[in-house]
């Protein structure tokens, strides 16, 4: 089921499940429902619940623990890679004058070492670093793998994918050591024991398919292979917003290829965005190539749903619009966590959310630009890289979060996507400056 922003995909999945149980006689521990976070789960399970059905509701997290019951393993947070990076830099750089050097250059900065670990750049770095590993194992790059990327790539990438390398090394030594895994460890482990684990499954539905991963993909298949399980999944291309924790969009895009004798099925009405928002944001979602065309359908119309302000304070802002149904974004935690307002969230978490008007902050910081992003290539598995994908996706997730206005707040430089609306949407856009 091919959805858009506000157009139901959990009254969607409520609706199937009665179906299935009503009309089609599956009995409720037949189903299972899979969504992408914990919050999401809760709000799913409750909407059930209220329902008269007592579904199970998991993350892919909580199904992968199902499978592990009895076992002996440890299962680390990402915070544990962040961990590895830092005391490596300690470790192995600190002391080493050439590495120190060549590290400096990775991160195009001549700070001393001391300061080093504390700055954005290093930090933009640790990101890389780890979202590089991530991608790798959820994609089943073996160091070997990753050893035969360090050998052919040009000269200005070859000192980070060595200290990558040399990474994931510890880190998978340090894993095996102390009997932990991660969570890419865990669905591996998870597929194995799938065929001596018994279930009841006959139907499942995946609730925000588009950020599921191949590792996540090669789970579902391992049940349904098991259980003879149908397959129903909901999600919407235009908001996948994980790719560099490895989720891959092409199962969702080429959904046909990976569970045969599948049909596709649109929700083309939203009940949150105006007409007119619903065009400027659909425009310029699809600068991205291979995103799918839709046509989605509103009842409501709004003069100008966009308003961009230069210079203004978050509080000059919330004077102008006097009102509480207001929701605050942003693109890191750092641009939220000065905002006295409780309604606020990183726009990754706001997805599902919307209120009446938003108001993005510091639209400066996106497209977040980190000068080794292009690294990440390598490891998406597909030859089409394209500058700010992910970061294009999340900025329509922050315009399509309202329900009548967003307000822009533009600091010190002017957002590349600011720009775009500014310069082809004229006619939808207001704006102000102090």
């Amino acid at each position: 089921m091919v959805a858009g922003a506000g157009s139901g995909k959990t009254f969607t999945i409520m609706g199937k499940v009665k179906y299935l149980i009503e009309k089609e006689g599956y009995k409720e521990d037949e189903i299972l429902c899979i969504s992408f976070t914990n919050e999401t789960v809760k709000n799913l399970y409750e909407k059930l619940l209220e329902l008269g059905y007592e579904i199970e509701v998991k993350t892919f997290h909580k199904l992968g623990l199902k499978f592990l019951e009895g076992e002996n393993y440890t299962i680390v947070e990402d915070s544990y890679l962040g961990y590895i990076i830092d005391e490596y830099v300690r470790s192995f750089i600190q002391y080493d004058k050439k590495r120190v050097r060549l590290f400096k250059n990775i991160l195009y900065t001549e700070k001393s070492f001391s300061n080093l670990l504390k700055s954005q750049e290093y930090k933009n770095l640790k990101k890389t670093m780890m979202n590089f590993i991530k991608l790798a194992k959820s994609n089943h790059f073996t160091i070997r793998d990753i050893y035969d990327v360090y050998k052919r790539s040009w000269f200005n990438e070859k000192s980070l994918l060595k200290n990558i390398l040399d990474v994931y090394m510890i880190y998978e030594r340090e894993l095996e050591s102390s009997l932990k895994i991660d969570f890419d460890d865990m669905i591996t482990k998870a597929i194995e024991n799938v065929r001596i684990t018994d279930m009841r499954y006959k139907y499942i539905i995946i609730d925000e398919f588009q950020d599921t991963s191949m590792i996540r993909y090669e789970l579902i298949q391992e049940i349904v292979k098991y259980t003879n399980s149908r397959v129903f999944v909901v999600g919407d291309d235009w908001q996948s917003i994980y790719r560099f924790s490895g989720c891959n969009l092409k199962l969702f895009l080429h959904f046909n290829q990976y569970f045969k004798e599948s049909k596709y099925f649109y929700l083309k009405y939203t009940y949150r965005n105006s007409n007119e928002l619903i065009h400027v944001s659909s425009q310029f979602i699809m600068q991205n190539r291979k995103q799918l065309k839709k046509s989605i359908l509103s009842q409501k119309n709004l003069t100008k749903p966009i308003v961009i302000l230069f210079s203004y304070t978050v509080s000059e802002i919330l004077s102008l619009i006097q009102g509480e149904e207001i929701l605050i974004l942003g693109r890191n935690n750092a641009d939220i966590a000065s905002v006295d307002w409780e309604n606020k969230l990183t726009i990754h978490r706001s997805k599902g959310l919307e209120e009446k008007n938003v108001i993005l902050v510091n639209s400066d910081s996106i497209p977040n630009v980190m000068q080794q992003e292009r690294i990440m290539r390598h490891v998406l598995k597909d030859n089409d890289y394209i500058l700010y994908e992910e970061e294009r996706r999340l900025f329509y997730v922050a315009l399509t979060r309202t329900k009548e206005r967003i307000f822009i707040q533009v600091n010190r430089k002017i957002s590349p996507f600011v720009k775009e609306l500014m310069r082809d949407y004229r006619q939808y856009v207001t704006v102000l400056k102090k």
